[in-house]
This record gives structure tokens, sequence and C-alpha cells, in this order.
């Protein structure tokens, strides 16, 4: 390293006068344009690996909300079911196949480049080139960038399971049943009424 600033020294000791300090200026412009290119790489590194940490986080905020829907749910069908004439005290369980589905905002970009080779005055072939970029659209909120959601779809119900007092009366259990099978729209099959210990 040493070796290339003595170059460096005598090169420049070597131009006197006017067209030494001209090298020594486009020496020092290159070096500074050397510098913010390398810099600019690392730049969108990070900013690819922000954008990922945010779409990550989005997942998990999206997960954990899926969640909270479905405890929801369970209070609410426990609340109307308990009111059930002979029904008693109600516990209930619901079950989904996934967490619901989010569709977010991308900005998408294509870019096609059609190359066409020839040798002489015959074609040789052509080459398609496209490029797709997606990208996911943040907005400011009072909690940081979130993304944007055009679309918000619930958690599919895969099963019920109620657990009642008064299970063991037949009418009561097809109350329990009718009443789930019209407040989520599941066939029969899907919902289980049992008697609490």
């Amino acid at each position: 390293m040493s070796n290339w600033f003595e170059k460096l020294k005598v090169f420049i000791q070597d131009k006197k006068g006017r067209r030494g300090i001209e090298n020594l200026v486009i020496i020092l412009i290159l070096g500074v344009i050397i510098i913010i290119v390398a810099g600019s790489f690392f730049e969108d590194d990070d900013k690819a690996k922000k954008k990922n940490d945010e779409a990550v986080e989005a997942i998990a905020l999206v997960q954990n909300k899926a969640e909270d829907e479905i405890r929801e749910l369970e209070k609410r069908l426990e609340q109307i079911l308990s009111e059930i004439k002979g029904a008693g005290n109600v516990k209930v369980m619901v079950t989904g196949n996934s967490d619901g589905e989010v569709v977010h905002a991308y900005n998408h970009t294509e870019e096609s480049v059609l190359r066409e080779e020839q040798d002489g005055t015959r074609a040789l072939g052509r080459a398609e080139e496209i490029r797709v970029q997606k990208e996911l659209v943040f907005m400011d909120s009072g909690s940081g960038r979130v993304p944007v959601v055009i679309q918000k779809n619930k958690p599919e119900i895969r099963g019920v399971l109620v657990v009642a007092d008064g299970a063991d009366s037949i009418s009561v259990r097809g109350d329990i049943l009718n009443a789930v099978e019209a407040l989520l729209g599941i066939p029969r099959h899907r919902i289980q009424v049992l008697k609490r210990k």
C-alpha cells in the first residue's frame, strides 16, 4: 500500500507546475466519484433489507390481528349462545384454515427489451428480456410506516367446538347447532356441541 503512495508522490513531483495540479485534481475527482458510487451500492442493499424487514413485520402484524379476530368471535359466540334457554354456561373454540388473507398494494413496473441478432444479411435469432419489479407500498401513520392494504379477507373457519352445561338436552343441542350454523355459515358437520363436565 505504501508503495502505491510513493508512486503517486513521485508522479506529482515529476509533473511540476500547472500540469501536476491538474493531474492531482483529476485524481481527487475520480476518487470522490469512486467513493460515491461504492456508497450507493451499499445504500441499495440497506434499503432492500429495510423494505424486507418492514414486509416481515407487516405479515406478523396481520397474523396477530387474525388471531385476535378469532378470539373476539369466540367471545361473541359464548355471549350469544349462553342466552339460549337451557344452554347455561358456554365455552367456544373456533379453528381456522389460515390466518386470513390480506392483499397489499404494490408498485409494479415491467420493462421489456427485444433484441434481434443478425449475421450480415440474415437474422440469427430473437431474444426478449422482461424485467418485472414489485415493490410494497407503504404509508406513514402514527405508529410508523405501514403497508397499504387493498383488501382484507377473514380467516376461513374450519370448525367450531361448543361446550355447554345444557348440551345433554337434545333440543338445546339442536338450538346451539342451528345458531352456530346460521351465525357463521358453516355446515353442521363442522360444528360439535358437547356437554360440559
